[in-house]
């Protein structure tokens, strides 16, 4: 189960790291197709759009943007907006599929910026639901995402909006968030900047 975890959190990173690093990003395509939704399928574009009614890749992952439910419109002013370059990631690796039934990335600016955010909402398949998976995919999200920002500062549990929390702040000054809602649904988020747009995320959390 954590090598599951720490295969699927370090592809994660990694899409942090290259959606960070370039404004545009180029993805390469998975292997085979996609269902739009329309009966039809179609090879994943380089540049990837968001798929307004969800999207399923070659290995059976589900772009599902009902996901974005469970999250507020806006954070600190501005919206948030699906990243389907990230998402197109997790289309096409294997691993993700294996315990996740759908999955949605979203964020506010891009890491350039003063203030950043992005947020990953996956639902789990019945197999992985459960506080051994969690605990796993928690450590992994901490180690990879502070794994180019100096690596991990310090760790915390709070109460964010009557949600229990876990934090870890880096050295390098990004805070990574996990937190678990009802039905197997898990969020990681990864925030810098001084105005904490990942706690003001989880604060407007439904």
């Amino acid at each position: 189960m954590r090598r599951i975890a720490a295969a699927i959190l370090v592809i994660l990173a990694a899409s942090v790291v290259v959606a960070g690093c370039n404004n545009s990003v180029v993805v390469t395509p998975p292997p085979g197709s996609v269902d739009t939704g329309t009966g039809l399928t179609t090879e994943v574009p380089i540049g990837a759009t968001p798929w307004p009614n969800g999207t399923t890749g070659a290995y059976g992952l589900r772009i599902d943007p009902s996901l974005s439910n469970n999250l507020p419109a806006y954070v600190g002013g501005n919206p948030l907006v699906e990243d389907a370059g990230t998402e197109v990631l997790a289309l096409g690796d294997r691993r993700y599929a294996e315990v996740f039934e759908a999955y949605y990335v979203a964020q506010v600016g891009s890491i350039t910026d003063l203030n950043w955010v992005q947020v990953t909402v996956a639902r789990l398949k019945g197999a992985a639901i459960g506080p051994d998976f969690y605990a796993s995919w928690r450590e992994d999200w901490f180690d990879s995402a502070c794994s180019q920002a100096g690596g991990i500062g310090s760790t915390s549990k709070e109460t964010i909006n009557d949600w229990q929390v876990d934090l870890a702040t880096c050295t390098g000054g990004v805070r990574a968030y996990t937190l678990s809602l009802s039905d197997g649904i898990l969020v990681s988020i990864v925030d810098l900047g001084p105005r904490r747009l990942g706690r003001q995320l989880i604060e407007a959390i439904n």
